[in-house]
């Protein structure tokens, strides 16, 4: 007897299997070892394919397989498993940095008849997915929700004379290894469901455990949110993108917001008078000010950047800057490794990520507009290079979008 025999019941029924005796007593119990290549994921768990197959073989006919009774691959248990309507995906979720940005760079995007570009109705619904990572939201996403809030951003910021169809990449993304679909019934997902399925079915839609987990530390995310820019995005409006898709946190450095830099930029504007007052209840990071005057005390209070001693009150002043912005998105460590002694001028540039730091130590402009000159630090005062490139990646982020 073939695997043709196997039913869709009998892959479920596999399945509760194997998560009731847990993988290793699984495996052991039906004489498999791990999956090297394919595995079989729904509603967020991952599953060692052949095995799975060899089982649902028993529960369909009775005769239980074990691994030397068949071949795996993608002629045999892969293509059965997905006949059934099942996702498999080749290879583990992706386990390192590397595979995740490299299955971020070959997404399988369509191309239009009449526009060579690559579309970016894929790119985009995984910044916007991106977003909720940051936001800390739950991960599987229902259809609706996807709908209406990716639907305006592919009309909004997808190629000219593009269709928003937030269907396609709910449900196309599964071919990147790195999102699922759940709640599509097997006979109905053989080929892409139409919205009256998806609503029906209240389908749900978000990245795999194991892609949440590496998008779950902020370096990594940051990688993540580059490479789409670069890959696909090069011609949008990056810092009005950011800023509708919920991320504009990596339009600068630490907290200096749009916001703090209209209202200083337009206050000459303002009538005269008192000025409004509004009450706010607010969270604020509680800082280490013992490293903030240690900073400030390695460098005497002179700005590494441009080298000048402010003075107020007959005092110097000088202020602490993190490299990685502390709290969210960039939740830098308040360390002294992570930290610059810089006057207010320079350090409104280094947040609003007007200046950056090179790989040779020298500071550049994003614009290009002043020539590179030397960081000054005391020979006592350490730097993490992390933090530095960490900075230069949302400097070279934003730049594109002036």
């Amino acid at each position: 007897m073939g695997l043709g025999d196997i039913g869709y019941e009998d892959v479920i029924a596999a399945t509760e299997e194997f998560r009731r005796l847990g993988r290793d007593t699984f495996l052991q119990t039906y004489g498999f070892g791990r999956a090297a290549s394919y595995e079989l994921v729904l509603d967020g768990r991952r599953y060692d394919s052949k095995a799975i197959a060899g089982v649902a073989h028993g529960y369909a006919t009775g005769d239980f397989l074990r691994a030397g009774d068949f071949s795996g691959g993608a002629a045999t248990v892969a293509r059965c498993l997905r006949e059934l309507g099942f996702v498999v995906e080749t290879g583990a979720a992706p386990s390192s940095r590397a595979t995740l940005l490299d299955s971020l760079r070959k997404l399988k995007v369509s191309r239009g008849p009449g526009n060579p570009a690559p579309s970016r109705h894929q790119p985009l619904s995984l910044l916007w997915a991106i977003s909720r990572t940051v936001d800390e939201r739950p991960r599987m996403t229902p259809w609706p929700e996807f709908r209406d809030e990716v639907g305006p951003l592919l009309t909004e910021f997808g190629l000219p004379n593009a269709k928003a169809t937030p269907q396609y990449p709910f449900w196309h993304l599964r071919g990147s290894g790195l999102w699922e679909v759940q709640g599509i019934p097997a006979d109905l997902s053989r080929k892409m469901p139409n919205v009256t399925i998806l609503d029906a079915h209240q389908a749900r839609a978000g990245f795999t455990e194991g892609t949440a987990r590496l998008l779950s530390d902020p370096v990594t995310r940051l990688d993540a949110i580059t490479t789409l820019c670069e890959t696909y995005l090069k011609d949008a409006d990056r810092r009005a993108l950011l800023a509708h898709i919920g991320l504009s946190g990596y339009t600068t450095a630490g907290n200096l917001t749009e916001e703090r830099i209209e209202a200083a930029l337009d206050e000459h504007d303002r009538p005269g008078g008192p000025a409004p007052r509004r009450d706010t209840t607010r969270s604020v990071i509680v800082r280490d000010e013992a490293l903030a005057r240690r900073v400030k005390e390695l460098e005497d209070n002179r700005c590494q950047i441009c080298d000048t001693t402010l003075r107020y009150l007959d005092r110097a002043y000088s202020e602490a800057a993190h490299i990685r912005g502390l709290g969210s998105p960039h939740h830098g460590p308040d360390e002294l490794r992570n930290l610059l002694c810089l006057c207010a001028n320079c350090h409104v540039l280094f947040d609003g990520l007007e200046i950056y730091i090179d790989p040779d130590g020298l500071v550049r402009a994003t614009n290009h507009a002043r020539d590179p000159h030397p960081l000054r630090r005391a020979p006592d005062h350490p730097l993490d290079e992390a933090h530095v490139a960490y900075h230069r990646t949302l400097c070279m982020i934003n730049a594109h979008a002036r």
